[in-house]
């Protein structure tokens, strides 16, 4: 084989494999996005059916029985949550009118706490606090001062007491100190008791003549706390009085998948939502398809994915 026709052949090669190496990155790379994309949708689909069934069992709560037309008891739900921001006391046997129709419900104390944790997020965050602590000279029984330790906020109180003497003092001095970050000086004030320690820092430059100066002993440490909270996951702008309120609405009502609705039966006492999905297929870059199943359902209470 000569050169030129081997040259050919190489260059041929590298295309079939430069090819190839693509179409093996396609086959890895597609059903993993099809896959997550699939998970996706269960979750939220899941997600709305537990919205629609806490929605039912609302409506249980309030009128004592479940209603087949999940809107007209979204409705109901949610309005008694707004007349219950409105005002509080609107608890017990009450009469509310919707689109022409009345409704004899009975609002429990706490309805609206549980509506609110309900159709809420639970989330962590962790804050950043200041704990201010200021040293007290007390008298004790044996006529002998004392230290004790209290939080600024308790303070007046301690003031109060009897044997309240005085707000301790302590001896504070400036060092300047190289920033970790950027390396410049910065100037800031410590304990005296603590300058020893200071000074061995790789950070200390040197101590601010003339800076010692007597000061109340108060201390302030940071501390992070870890605080739960619930992020609300549906918002609906209403009145402006009241800014942004939770409120579930109409599109839990349908999958986001098919936009189909759920199917809600009722029986004597039982609720059961399900998913309006039997099987689904939806292709993908020719090549591959977005397939599921029934995304399960939920009967009164006990949902079918966690078993």
């Amino acid at each position: 084989m000569d050169k030129k026709k081997q040259k050919f052949f190489n260059d041929y090669l590298e295309i079939i494999t430069f090819f190839i190496f693509i179409l093996m990155l396609v086959v890895i790379y597609v059903p993993s996005v099809i896959w997550e994309e699939e998970d996706a949708y269960k979750d939220e689909s899941r997600f709305r059916m537990q919205s629609v069934y806490n929605i039912e069992n609302f409506y249980n709560i309030l009128v004592g029985e479940y209603e087949e037309d999940g809107l007209k008891a979204l409705r109901l739900v949610n309005a008694v949550r707004d007349s219950l921001t409105a005002d509080s006391l609107f608890l017990g046997e009450q009469s509310v009118k919707l689109s022409g129709e009345e409704f004899l419900v009975n609002i429990p104390r706490g309805f609206d706490v549980e509506y609110d944790t309900t159709f809420g997020l639970r989330r962590l965050v962790k804050e950043v606090i200041v704990d201010t602590t200021v040293t007290v000279l007390m008298l004790t029984e044996d006529g002998v001062e004392d230290i004790l330790y209290v939080q600024q906020k308790n303070l007046s109180d301690t003031r109060k007491d009897p044997s309240f003497l005085r707000i301790a003092e302590k001896t504070v001095i400036k060092v300047t100190m190289l920033d970790k970050d950027n390396g410049e000086e910065v100037v800031t004030t410590v304990n005296k008791e603590d300058l020893s320690e200071i000074k061995e820092d790789p950070l200390f430059v040197n101590e601010v003549e003339g800076s010692e100066e007597i000061v109340p002993a108060i201390d302030y440490n940071e501390r992070i706390e870890t605080t739960s909270y619930f992020n609300r996951r549906f918002r609906k702008e209403r009145d402006p009085e009241y800014n942004f309120v939770a409120l579930p609405d109409s599109s839990q009502f349908n999958c986001p998948l098919t936009d189909e609705p759920y199917i809600i039966e009722i029986s004597p006492n039982s609720v059961r939502v399900s998913s309006p999905i039997r099987s689904y297929r939806d292709n993908r870059y020719g090549f591959f398809s977005l397939k599921t199943r029934s995304h399960g359902y939920i009967i009164d209470g006990t949902r079918s994915w966690d078993n």
